[in-house]
């Protein structure tokens, strides 16, 4: 709490300074907001951002199961929150034309300033936002269980969709979330704005374990060696032990290894492993390596370390790719 407070206290600095100050010297353009009024993002979608260096939040077009929830914290930042009224939630909707897309608004949720709450939580007024995933294909007229439409948010929109928010405030007048624009502002964890947000489209496919053998192209890029390859390298099911795939020709030099593939349920579970093995051409050596396949590229890529005692050899990522 003490962080937010001395958060807060700078924001209400920022305020009077850019009262009196020039527009050149209001770095995060507080002088282009009424009353100094933002939405501040807070809750998970802040920590997936700043904490986790990952998107705020992200669905999967191929796996959608209709239950999703775009969902995030909001933090009202004012000098006077009873100016406030309520805040509408719109989606973007892309449509392509010649030469670029044309960008249109479609209205997904009013939040009435009666739902904020003031308690401990936040230092000023705050309210949770959740939207199900499928209100927001409708408004951009999608429908998930349509192949078309699956393939088009995998095109039009793979750079995710974008969700802002416009504030109504009691006198009639509002501050649009195009007025959000400093830099400044999403430069900041404490004042990255809630009305402007993006919903990650990821490309995800299910695992499917005979797609794995045949013949690869292999890169290396060593922190000893540099760079290396490609090189052909042949994977053929280890036939005993499930989802473990065997190589004839790891390092370019005829050595076989064999790595497993975790069955995916989302992203964050496309997991393979190098589990520790001798090189069986001189067994004083050891292979292990860590890593992450993507089933719609049909690649896999391993961080390894190849040593023979406690010398390390090498530590090189090396990356498959099905030709």
């Amino acid at each position: 709490m003490n962080r937010l407070y001395r958060s807060a206290l700078l924001l209400a600095a920022i305020f009077i300074v850019a009262a009196c100050a020039d527009d050149s010297l209001d770095p995060l353009r507080f002088n282009d907001v009424k009353k100094g009024t933002i939405l501040a993002l807070r809750g998970t979608q802040l920590t997936n951002v700043y904490s986790l260096g990952k998107p705020g939040a992200e669905f999967y077009p191929r796996i959608i199961a209709g239950n999703e929830k775009f969902a995030f914290d909001a933090e009202l930042l004012s000098t006077d929150p009873t100016i406030v009224e309520s805040f509408d939630v719109y989606a973007i909707k892309r449509i392509p034309v010649t030469g670029g897309v044309t960008l249109e608004r479609k209205f997904l949720k009013k939040v009435n300033f009666s739902e904020f709450k003031t308690d401990d939580t936040y230092r000023g007024p705050w309210v949770s936002v959740s939207i199900n995933l499928t209100e927001i294909l409708t408004a951009l007229g999608l429908n998930y269980t349509v192949p078309a439409d699956v393939e088009t948010l995998l095109s039009t929109y793979k750079t995710g969709v974008a969700i802002e928010s416009d504030i109504n405030l009691t006198d009639g007048s509002k501050i649009l979330a195009a007025d959000i624009v400093a830099a400044g502002l999403f430069a900041s964890n404490q004042f990255y704005p809630a009305q402007r947000l993006n919903y990650a489209v990821i490309d995800y496919c299910t695992f499917v374990s005979n797609s794995w053998t045949g013949t690869f192209a292999a890169t290396e890029n060593s922190e000893y060696f540099g760079a290396y390859g490609p090189y052909d390298v042949a994977v053929t099911a280890d036939g005993t032990v499930p989802n473990r795939y065997r190589v004839n020709n790891w390092y370019d030099s005829g050595i076989p290894i064999y790595f497993d593939l975790a069955v995916s349920t989302d992203v964050a579970t496309q997991v393979a492993t190098i589990p520790s093995q001798p090189n069986p051409n001189r067994p004083a050596r050891t292979i292990s390596g860590t890593g992450t396949y993507n089933q719609c590229l049909g690649e896999i890529t391993f961080n390894m370390t190849y040593t023979e005692g406690s010398t390390e050899l090498d530590a090189l990522v090396w990356k498959i790719v099905k030709k």
